[in-house]
């Protein structure tokens, strides 16, 4: 329903979602709360309230609901009348988010694990609003055949895939290329860890391997109405030893992220669900999630009803929206098994075989530092500087560390020792180190992610040296 920061106390905010209003309000002590719109005196909207202390008070007589939807007083009357409440819808607030439970009438709310908070950036959020179903958001994390097409990834394998009641948790591993960071040339081994509690919350640890990194993002799938959906996210990336470093990485998880993810809104808007879907090998898990998904839909109409009161044109649009998106038949599930059991071609280790040699193949073999930056200005490629004008900084420490820098301007560079009084960027690490990354046998973004040598400027920048100073000229 929102983000924590964006509620504060004492604030009322009506907001649209399940095809209605719903009045999220904080008391002045903090607490959060959701009713529904209408009083149940003479039928005011509680959305033009406001907040007086615990409660939220009618705009038309004043009467007084607490947290809970029950009333609490009504000023002119000797007496409360017994039956006078509002529907309160159940909430939880953690992780930063504001969220309702949806669910039959009577059904108890499931819990969300809280989530570890310390060793995390701060949150970056963003919502998103489109036409589409929650149930699409979660089916896209298990389509495994369009993460090549849509988000430029080279090779997918399901790892593991596990269900138990309201939670499936799919756990993927990638073959990606860099593009999403303008670095296409980059390959980067990745595992995807995705948890779903319900359809309405989506939670992705990515780690890339190769370069010891790690990210995740919350996504929340709320309906607006029978057509339309908002999409909450909340993304945050592991601390590392360098502060700075952290938040260039962090910027740059965010910046893909957000442009990654929405690759496919185009695609969710136009498309039309087919509940018999010709399916393939390597497709991915799709028919399983669809049977677990199953779950959260009743035949009933009544079933579906987001409030306790008998209001059959917004049960018939919410039961619409609902029956949008099924699973598969019965009848299709044991194809469907077979379909999901061929997803992995080739098999890892010859994935990972198949990487070690591009990674060989594609790097330097220098016997020292020294013979690393003597062939600097030889290697330059003044195409890939274009009008570039930086100054490039080495410090390398040990027996056979050395201050070199490097200046890249007008399509030419010029490499003198020592330091330069204004760096553009500045690489520091031991000189053993640095000749084992030049020579592909460290991983430069694990490198600085792990504290083994330390970044100054912008990583993008840094990230340019290996097309202005390519291994293989």
């Amino acid at each position: 329903m929102g983000f924590s920061k964006d509620l504060a106390p004492g604030q009322l905010e009506t907001v649209h979602y399940l095809g209605d209003d719903i009045v999220l309000f904080r008391t002045e002590a903090g607490e959060f709360a959701a009713v529904d719109k209408t009083c149940p005196h003479l039928g005011a909207h509680l959305g033009g309230g406001k907040v007086v202390g615990e409660c939220v008070r009618c705009p038309f007589h004043d009467w007084a609901f607490d947290a809970r939807g029950k009333c609490v007083d009504v000023p002119y009357a000797p007496k409360i009348p017994p039956k006078a409440k509002v529907r309160a819808w159940p909430v939880l607030e953690q992780d930063g988010l504001l969220m309702v439970f949806y669910g039959p009438s009577g059904e108890a709310p499931w819990t969300v694990p809280p989530l570890e908070q310390e060793g995390w950036t701060a949150d970056r959020t963003i919502r998103w609003e489109l036409r589409s179903h929650p149930q699409e958001v979660g089916e896209n994390t298990v389509d495994c055949s369009h993460l090549g097409p849509v988000h430029h990834v080279t090779s997918t394998e399901v790892l593991s895939v596990e269900q138990n009641d309201h939670v499936m948790r799919v756990v993927l591993h990638l073959v990606a290329t860099g593009a999403a960071i303008d670095m296409p040339e980059e390959i980067n081994d990745v595992e995807l860890d995705v948890s779903l509690h319900g359809l309405g919350q989506i939670i992705s640890n990515t780690h890339v391997l190769n370069a010891g990194l790690r990210t995740r993002q919350r996504i929340h799938p709320t309906p607006i109405d029978g057509e339309r959906i908002a999409i909450f996210a909340v993304a945050n990336t592991v601390e590392m030893a360098d502060p700075e470093y952290t938040r260039e990485i962090d910027e740059i998880f965010w910046n893909a992220f957000i442009e990654d993810f929405a690759r496919d809104f185009p695609i969710w808007e136009n498309k039309t669900y087919l509940e018999r879907p010709m399916l393939a090998g390597g497709d991915g898990p799709i028919g399983r999630y669809r049977r677990w998904a199953k779950q959260f839909y009743t035949a009933e109409e009544t079933a579906v009803e987001p409030t306790a009161r008998t209001q059959t044109a917004e049960a018939g649009l919410l039961d619409r929206l609902l029956r949008r998106v099924r699973g598969l038949t019965d009848s299709r599930a044991e194809e469907q098994e077979a379909l999901d059991a061929h997803i992995t071609d080739p098999p890892t280790a010859k994935k990972r075989a198949i990487r070690a040699r591009a990674k060989s193949a594609g790097a330097g073999s220098f016997p020292s530092v020294d013979a690393y930056f003597d062939s600097l200005e030889t290697r330059f490629d003044p195409k890939a500087a274009g009008d570039l004008d930086a100054v490039f900084q080495w410090v390398l420490t040990g027996d056979t560390g050395c201050k070199r820098f490097a200046r890249v301007k007008a399509g030419s560079v010029e490499l003198d020792e020592g330091t330069h009084g204004s760096p553009n960027i500045t690489i520091e690490m031991s000189a053993e180190d640095y000749l084992l990354m030049i020579n592909g046998e460290l991983n430069g973004a694990r490198a600085f992610s792990t504290g083994r040598g330390r970044l100054r400027g912008p990583v993008r920048l840094a990230m340019k040296m290996q097309k202005l100073f390519p291994l293989d000229r």
